[in-house]
């Protein structure tokens, strides 16, 4: 049978209907569209690139081969393996399966592998530039992302209530990331550790009051609901990049003074009451990244850290990682569940 004679040697030929890839997508949602677009069910493609147990709905997951199914991939897209690896992250040499026996391979993994990136939904307009007429789903680092171009918030969830949220109503959010992004621009190294551990203490403090009056407006703006995880890192968005900024002034005085670890302190405790937090609740886990980010004194103060040589220090990156997602890069331990549930 032809199936079998493409399981054993496989394919031969580029199929006749091609589609172009968008930035960041995921191999399963490439393979998905391909099958679709040459009128083949995603179960049939897989046939022609190698060996596997089940195909997934690439919403939930992401699929890997292993090189000879890579090779099998290129033949059907008319493309060089390189080439192919170059467009999809997914293919990338560090998650391509082992070889095993030689015959090609695919797997859709249910968890991403350790230090890896998530399935996110890609943005709808983004996709219908290229002439993409069904769901894109992107190897992302965290579980949701911002298009600043169709000021679009889409995450990992499998939902479709909704399936991305319009920022048009949410300007505070669209600034939040324009300022993130540029304090990274500016911090390669310590903006990006630095917003990861002010997220994670504002999602501590979210936990704790999901309620507050400007996050459950967010979320009512948003279509979701207060409580509801998926609202948590669009409704903190503002509060942690306004944390992170106040973290950086913070750090780039050091090693700190108790003075300047006071201000830093009462800046935190003023923007908390601003915010209509609970008191009760704020300033912990700022104090347990002081913890971990102190600093032996000297004894002349020294002048700013220069940007390019500001990075976090020694008890932050004892702990945190280097890169991946803003859980993996921070000091602190908090995080937010995987899914959409309700707390």
């Amino acid at each position: 049978m032809l199936t079998d004679w493409l399981e054993m040697w496989g394919p031969t030929h580029r199929l006749p209907l091609q589609v172009r890839h968008v930035a960041d997508e995921s191999t399963g949602s490439f393979v998905n569209r391909l099958a679709h677009c040459n009128g083949l069910e995603l179960d049939a493609f897989l046939d022609r690139v190698g060996h596997g147990r089940q195909a997934v709905d690439p919403r939930f997951t992401e699929m890997y081969v292993n090189w000879a199914g890579l090779q099998h991939l290129a033949v059907l897209t008319g493309r060089q393996p390189q080439e192919l690896q170059r467009a999809l992250s997914g293919l990338a040499d560090r998650y391509l399966l082992p070889e095993g026996d030689g015959t090609a391979q695919w797997e859709w993994s249910w968890e991403p592998p350790e230090g890896e990136a998530y399935v996110v939904r890609g943005c709808d307009l983004c996709a219908a530039q290229r002439l993409v007429d069904e769901p894109v789903w992107l190897l992302w680092p965290d579980r949701w992302r911002v298009c600043l171009r169709h000021h679009r918030w889409t995450d990992s969830s499998r939902s479709d209530a909704p399936a991305r949220v319009r920022l048009d109503g949410l300007p505070a959010v669209v600034r939040a990331h324009r300022e993130r992004l540029r304090l990274q621009r500016r911090f390669p190294e310590a903006g990006t550790a630095l917003f990861a551990d002010a997220f994670h203490v504002a999602v501590h403090w979210w936990t704790r009051m999901p309620l507050a009056a400007r996050w459950a407006l967010r979320a009512e703006r948003a279509g979701l609901a207060p409580r509801d995880l998926r609202a948590a890192p669009l409704v903190i968005y503002p509060e942690a990049v306004a944390l992170a900024q106040a973290m950086v002034r913070y750090e780039r005085t050091v090693p700190c003074e108790s003075r300047t670890r006071s201000l830093l302190l009462y800046e935190v405790e003023s923007m908390a009451a601003a915010w209509g937090l609970d008191e009760r609740f704020v300033m912990a886990p700022v104090l347990e990244w002081l913890t971990r980010h102190h600093r032996p004194p000297v004894p002349v103060r020294p002048p700013m850290v220069r940007d390019r040589g500001f990075v976090p220090p020694l008890g932050h990156t004892r702990v945190a990682a280097s890169s991946g997602s803003l859980e993996q890069r921070s000091c602190l331990p908090w995080q937010l569940g995987a899914g959409s549930g309700e707390l």
